[in-house]
């Protein structure tokens, strides 16, 4: 979260400066600013803003759930298709969740025991992965957020919803 702010305030301050930069000047001397803040910076604010909207969020999801250690695989897949992990949270129930935003080859970011994962979360609706030591949280959500998904009890079910893993019933997919 401190990055991500830090990042905001940076591209604030970067605008305020090109502003004062092109005050006072003729506008053929400053087109240069003008584009950039017409074009550039709503761009750059909006993915700034953005970036900080889904960092919160994981830091939601880190609030409510502890951090889980599990055993995990990377099913293959083509190259344009997204990274996926298949988390063993029961004999029974191996969901496969996809990594949200982008697509992130976890087994080979800083992690040295690919077969785990630490997960925080609800394992019907995703949560936060991370390899082994948390240094690299990355939100995963089900491939598949219309297959149906084990039942849970009503406190399960609140602590999806506190955490923003779900809302009106719906699964939060990013």
């Amino acid at each position: 979260m401190a990055k991500r702010r830090a990042w905001l305030i940076l591209v604030l301050g970067a605008t305020a400066a090109a502003g004062c930069a092109g005050f006072g000047q003729p506008l053929r001397q400053s087109i240069g600013l003008v584009v950039f803040g017409l074009f550039v910076y709503p761009l750059l604010l909006w993915v700034t803003a953005l970036a900080l909207h889904r960092t919160r969020r994981v830091a939601r999801i880190l609030q409510v759930y502890p951090w889980r250690t599990y055993s995990c695989d990377y099913p293959r897949r083509t190259g344009e298709s997204p990274k996926v992990i298949r988390i063993r949270f029961s004999e029974d129930h191996s969901p496969v969740l996809r990594f949200t935003p982008f697509s992130v080859d976890l087994m080979r970011k800083q992690n040295p025991a690919p077969g785990t994962i630490w997960f925080a979360g609800d394992p019907r609706f995703g949560g936060v992965a991370s390899p082994v030591g948390g240094h690299f949280p990355v939100r995963v959500v089900p491939e598949s957020p219309r297959a149906p998904v084990p039942p849970g009890t009503p406190e399960d079910d609140a602590l999806a919803e506190r955490a923003e893993l779900i809302g009106g019933g719906q699964v939060h997919t990013t």
